[in-house]
C-alpha cells in the first residue's frame, strides 16, 4: 500500500499536486521590476510636469513681452526704467498708459517709471485695472478717458503684459480701429502673449463675453458705450459716479 501524499488532508480539491518552489514563481522578481518601472515612470512624469511649469513661467514672466497691436499702439509687461526709455525713444511713444497701481507693493516700480518717462517727451497716464475680477465701471471710465485723450503712438503695460494689456489692446482694436471682436480678442491669447483663460484672469475674458452677449442683440454698440449705459459693476458701497463727460448714467429701472 502506497502512503498518501497528504496524510493530514491539507490539500483541497482542485489545488495543485505539487508546489513550485523557485523564487520566480512567487512573483517576487516580477513585483520588484514592476515597482521599479512605477518609480521610474513617476519620476519621469514629475520631471516632465516641472519642466512644463517652468517653461510656462519663463514664457509668461520672462522677457519684455513687447508686441504691437497696431501701427501706433504697443503693449508689454512692466519694464525697467532703462528698458522703458529705450522703447519710448525707438518707437516715438507719446503716451504711456500704466495699468498697474502706484502704491503698496508697486510703489518702487511706479516711481522708477515716473522718473524714466520724465526724461522723455512722453506722458505717463495712470489707468489701473484689476486682473482677478471684473473691472469696475469707474476704472473703465478712467481707461476710456485716457484712450480718448492719448496722443499717439500709445504704449500700454501691466505687470506681465498678458492679461490687462490684452484686454485694453482688444478694446483699442475694436472700439478705436473698428476691428471685429473675433480679431480683437486674439490679443488675449496664450501665444504669444501668455494670457490664460482660466483662474482669476478669466474674469477679464468674461467681461468681453458680457459685452458680446449684449452686442449680439444690439449691433453697433461699442464697448465704451455699453460700459457707459449698461455696465454697472462697481465697488461695493460706492455710488455710481459721473462718466467723464459729466453725466451720471444709471441702470434703467
Amino acid at each position: 500500500m502506497v502512503a498518501s501524499n497528504d496524510p493530514h488532508g491539507i490539500n483541497k480539491a482542485g489545488s495543485p499536486g505539487s508546489i513550485e518552489r523557485s523564487i520566480d514563481s512567487w512573483g517576487y522578481i516580477h513585483g520588484r521590476q514592476d515597482r521599479t518601472r512605477l518609480i521610474i515612470g513617476g519620476a519621469v512624469f514629475l520631471v516632465g510636469a516641472l519642466t512644463i511649469i517652468l517653461a510656462f513661467l519663463l514664457y509668461r514672466f520672462g522677457g519684455s513681452n513687447v508686441h504691437k497691436a497696431s501701427a501706433d499702439f504697443s503693449r508689454s509687461r512692466e519694464l525697467s526704467g532703462p528698458e522703458l526709455k529705450r522703447l519710448i525713444h525707438e518707437n516715438g511713444i507719446k503716451t504711456v498708459i500704466r495699468l498697474v497701481g502706484g502704491d503698496d507693493g508697486n510703489q518702487a516700480a511706479y516711481e522708477e517709471e515716473v522718473a524714466a518717462v520724465a526724461e522723455t517727451d512722453a506722458k505717463l497716464v495712470m489707468a489701473p485695472l484689476p486682473t482677478s475680477r471684473l473691472p469696475w465701471r469707474s476704472e473703465l471710465s478712467r481707461l476710456f478717458q485716457a484712450l480718448d485723450k492719448a496722443e499717439r503712438p500709445i504704449h500700454v503695460h501691466c505687470e506681465a503684459g498678458s492679461d490687462r494689456s490684452g484686454l485694453v489692446s482688444a478694446i483699442w482694436l475694436h472700439d478705436y480701429l473698428g476691428e471685429p471682436m473675433e480679431t480683437a480678442r486674439k490679443q488675449m491669447a496664450f501665444f504669444p502673449y501668455g494670457h490664460v483663460s482660466f483662474g482669476d484672469a478669466s474674469e477679464l475674458g468674461r467681461f468681453l463675453d458680457m459685452y458680446e452677449e449684449f452686442a449680439s442683440t444690439h449691433p453697433g454698440v461699442s464697448i465704451k458705450h455699453w460700459v457707459r449705459d449698461h455696465y454697472f459693476e462697481e465697488k461695493p458701497g460706492r455710488e455710481i459716479a459721473a462718466w467723464y463727460d459729466g453725466v451720471v448714467y444709471r441702470p434703467a429701472g
